[in-house]
């Protein structure tokens, strides 16, 4: 049984995949002794119940410099490692390892790094374990040369925290919810995420309304802001915390993911949990209980939606796959 574990990652701010999974993992495991945030914010979210050591630094850099040199500290603990991409190997060039050991999980779906591929591999066999997402990113590390004994399939999905919204946000989102059936989708101010064709949709669809929740920074932010502000059944949030998005979510009347690209999804796993309806893209397995349509164009997704306000059916494009929890009593 693994013990003794220091978690690498971040609390939100800024919130996402890595930031709201390590906020989960460490309240939810007393296995963990210390999270180490790598991901600067000047406003952070520690959970009340978490009970362990807490390190913020200012960026990766100052990250990899305090685990440099506790590393020998460390010997025999277990090291959870948690970023994006294939890019954040470079984190390990120079990293010792001594007798700790160390878990790799990258939260981004689909794999993919401007590193070469003997860089790849070589800083993959640091590695003692490979949580696997998907069945894409197993495929990923088999094309790498990790030996499936190293991999471990899991999902990043743990159960939201018990907590309460801020005040002013929960007065001000029940006002809005209460006056027509409002659709909720969330992501960051990029192309892929198609926040623009949720916005088209209901444009013209006046007895509905759109919560849109934009985190972070990002090439469309500003031209999101333009375009939401023409209409009155639209309202888009910036970088909320995650309790407040939550609630909303948990009130909402549907939650719609039209991504492009995806890991997993997380809120679409929640939007199931809290009850409420999901339509989300087939680009990567959902979690059970999620309407999927084919991404293809915009008439696809406007269709599929239409149909089920309709009181039609969606159609799911895919076997669902059967998610394990994570866990490191997986970890043999």
């Amino acid at each position: 049984m693994i013990n003794n574990i220091i978690l690498v990652g971040g609390f939100p701010k800024p919130i996402g995949g890595v930031t709201s999974f390590v906020r989960r993992l460490a309240v939810s495991d007393i296995r963990i002794e210390e999270v180490v945030d790598v991901y600067f914010d000047k406003e952070k979210e520690i959970p009340a119940d978490y009970l362990g050591k807490y390190k913020k630094l200012k960026n990766k850099w100052f990250g990899f410099m305090y685990l440099f040199f506790k590393m020998r500290v460390w010997r025999n603990k277990h090291l959870h490692f948690n970023f994006s991409t294939f890019k954040s190997l470079l984190f390990f060039v120079l990293l010792p390892k001594y007798n700790t050991k160390w878990i790799l999980m990258l939260h981004h779906g689909v794999l993919e790094s401007p590193l070469p591929a003997f860089l790849v591999r070589h800083l993959l066999r640091r590695f003692d374990h490979i949580i696997c997402l998907n069945e894409t990113q197993y495929q990923t590390y088999c094309i790498h040369g990790i030996c499936s004994g190293k991999l471990v399939k899991a999902s990043s999905y743990i159960r939201p925290l018990v907590s309460r919204p801020n005040k002013k946000f929960q007065k001000d989102i029940d006002i809005f919810l209460s006056s027509k059936p409002t659709f909720i989708a969330s992501g960051y101010p990029k192309d892929l995420y198609n926040f623009e064709w949720c916005i088209r949709f209901f444009s013209s669809r006046k007895d509905y309304q759109l919560v849109v929740f934009i985190y972070g920074e990002g090439p469309e932010k500003i031209k999101l802001k333009e375009l939401i502000r023409k209409y009155d059944n639209i309202r888009a949030y910036w970088d909320q915390r995650e309790d407040n998005f939550n609630y909303a979510l948990a009130n909402a009347f549907y939650y719609i993911r039209p991504n492009a690209r995806d890991s997993f999804g997380i809120a679409v796993a929640d939007a199931v949990n809290f009850g409420v309806p999901v339509l989300a893209s087939d680009v990567c397995p959902r979690f059970q209980g999620a309407s999927t349509f084919k991404i293809t164009t915009y008439e696809s997704f406007e269709n599929t939606l239409d149909c089920a306000l309709n009181k039609g059916s969606t159609e799911n494009n895919f076997q669902t796959t059967s998610f394990v929890p994570f866990s490191y009593d997986l970890i043999i």
